[in-house]
């Protein structure tokens, strides 16, 4: 007689939903359990080093065919989540999936000129292929919003064009709404804030800082400075980059989200809202308030093992509490082309210390870490 298998769902082909697909198949017995993982491309998009594709066309730095980093044990449906409850998702195809367990790891909604695969599906050439000749054309590239992303773009673009902006031939302008560069979500403490925001300042970026831009109405070249439409300036390019938008599937679970649209989640990966304790989730579409790779090992290894311990034990199951940076400043590193970069390291007893330019220029700046990019969904 064929034992009927649980399932496991996935939703999300990026660094974590991979990995942990992966983790799944490899622990638990295929004639017991399956693993499905559902995706809107036959690609995965690897964004740590996709900000290096505004001035670079090579692709494979941070685009990888699925079928390279998937497990055979894991099946794969290439379809999109219209909506979800706590036992099936129904998908665009019209096809209902049930399951035991969710896992949603379907990221955040990055805004140009990194997009998603949400954006561009399996057409990323088409997508990045535009983004890259509006920056190779424009004159005046204007960033509304000087959060980690939009700083790390400009300092690719310094890089690129250094010599233009130094004659004035290329303008590049950033609006933020503080008075240094980076979240003031504490986060990034002042000195590597304050550094970040003296480099670019000082190799001709301008910088609008505590002022808030808004595309004009009338004018989408032009960005309003405040609430006086007198203060304004124009750019034949604008970004806008103020935060990112969680991608959550529709559901009708009360309280799902946040008052910010990320999924409120407890330290094991469980969602607070599904008393079935089936839904987990994981990166950056939780409320956790630090979403970078530095974690992915013990997020991935913790997030495996509770599922695994759900599946087995149900609500009796005793789930572990992943590492995470609850309070205080973070590790972290910020590029500014594939030379120059900033970073910290909170130290216990000692507080947070800077970590040498040339530290973070060899370990991140040069490759941002396109060298791990494979094994950071394989293994």
């Amino acid at each position: 007689m064929e034992i009927e298998k649980k399932t496991i769902a996935v939703v999300g082909a990026g660094v974590f939903g991979v990995s942990v697909a992966n983790h799944l198949s490899r622990e638990l017995d295929a004639t017991s359990y399956r693993v499905k993982l559902v995706t809107l491309s036959d690609y995965v998009y690897f964004l740590p080093s996709a900000v290096r594709l505004t001035v670079s066309r090579d692709y494979s730095s941070s685009i990888l065919p699925l079928k390279d980093v998937i497990d055979i044990g894991v099946e794969t449906i290439k379809d999109k989540v219209v909506s979800f409850n706590t036992s099936n998702l129904i998908l665009e195809s019209e096809a209902v999936l049930d399951f035991d367990v969710l896992i949603l790891a379907t990221g955040s909604k990055w805004p140009d000129p990194i997009g998603s695969t949400f954006a561009f599906g399996d057409d990323y050439k088409t997508y990045l292929d535009k983004q890259a000749s509006r920056v190779q054309e424009a004159e005046h590239i204007a960033f509304i919003g000087g959060g980690f992303v939009n700083s790390e773009i400009v300092g690719e673009l310094l890089f690129k064009y250094q010599d233009e902006i130094k004659s004035g031939k290329r303008r590049i302008s950033i609006i933020h709404n503080s008075d240094k560069l980076l979240p003031a979500n504490g986060l990034y403490g002042d000195t590597v804030r304050s550094k970040v925001t003296d480099y670019l300042s000082g190799n001709g970026i301008k910088l609008y800082l505590n002022a808030r831009g808004t595309i004009s109405d009338d004018d989408p070249n032009q960005i309003i400075l405040g609430d006086d439409a007198s203060k304004h300036i124009r750019a034949d390019l604008i970004y806008r980059g103020v935060g990112i938008a969680p991608n959550v599937p529709t559901n009708h679970i009360a309280d799902f989200c946040d008052d910010r649209g990320f999924v409120q989640v407890q330290t094991n990966f469980q969602v607070n809202a599904c008393k079935e304790g089936n839904i987990f989730a994981i990166g950056d579409v939780t409320n956790f308030r630090y979403h970078g790779i530095m974690k992915r090992d013990n997020w991935v290894d913790v997030l495996t093992k509770n599922v695994i311990s759900f599946m087995k034990e149900g609500a009796n199951a005793k789930l572990a509490s992943c590492s995470c940076y609850e309070i205080g400043e973070t590790p972290g590193a910020v590029s500014l082309g594939p030379k120059t970069g900033f970073g910290q390291f909170p130290v216990p007893f000692l507080g947070t210390v800077s970590i040498p330019s040339f530290v973070v220029a060899k370990a991140k700046c040069k490759s941002l870490f396109r060298e791990k990019m494979e094994d950071m969904y394989k293994k």
